[in-house]
């Protein structure tokens, strides 16, 4: 894992994507931790990376940058470098999933002690109730009511994931708290403006887990 203290934080980027058939863990294990040593330990503003896995055999990078222009440099120097198009040899290209994640409040220090990201994905319902105001008050009222008193919540964010498309990420202590954590949205009165906002049909989600 790599941490960096560089002040607040305005982007993360979450990567998403399979292995080849036949490439184990361990060589991506490996690869990754290359990646991160020689390209982003050497990045100006890229302040946090990990390298995950979920329970289905899929893999992850999530990265925290100063700026937009800080990820964009990185993008280009890992695109030119040796080390990454030997990890990208590794994966599925079809697989692949990139998304840019503008945070919609800094984040002022990598989050400590946790183990696993759950990060999710929705679009608004398409009934004229949602704004980014209404959703940042119903983020910030899941912090003060739910998440404040569970103490394997590390950090909690919202981010713009693109066009019409935002984004929930939380760091937690586990994996099983990240899943217990998300499960209990559904019956905790707290969660229900945020709930209801989002079309649940167009939700992705996943529990991550830290590998390097």
């Amino acid at each position: 894992m790599l941490r960096k203290e560089l002040g607040p934080m305005k982007v993360m980027g979450f990567a998403r994507y399979e292995a080849k058939p036949g490439v184990g863990a361990p060589e991506l294990i490996a690869a990754a931790r290359l990646w991160q040593k020689e390209i982003l330990s050497n990045q100006p503003g890229i302040a946090f990376h990990c390298f995950l896995g979920n329970a289905t055999g899929g893999y992850a990078d999530a990265i925290l940058a100063r700026d937009e222009a800080s990820f964009a440099a990185m993008s280009e120097a890992h695109m030119q470098a040796a080390c990454s198009r030997a990890f990208m040899e590794l994966l599925e290209p079809g697989s692949i999933r990139l998304c840019l994640n503008r945070l919609m409040k800094d984040l002022e220090a990598v989050p400590d002690g946790f183990s696993a990201i759950e990060f999710g994905t929705f679009r608004p319902r398409d009934d004229g109730r949602f704004s980014e105001e209404a959703l940042m008050a119903a983020s910030g009222r899941i912090e003060r009511e739910y998440l404040a008193p569970l103490p394997e919540t590390r950090a909690h964010l919202m981010a713009r994931a693109g066009e019409d498309t935002y984004s929930e990420i939380c760091f937690v202590e586990t994996e099983g708290a990240a899943r217990e954590i998300c499960g209990g949205y559904v019956s905790n009165a707290a969660c229900a403006p945020l709930l209801n906002l989002f079309d649940p049909a167009s939700v992705d989600l996943d529990f991550w887990h830290v590998l390097a």
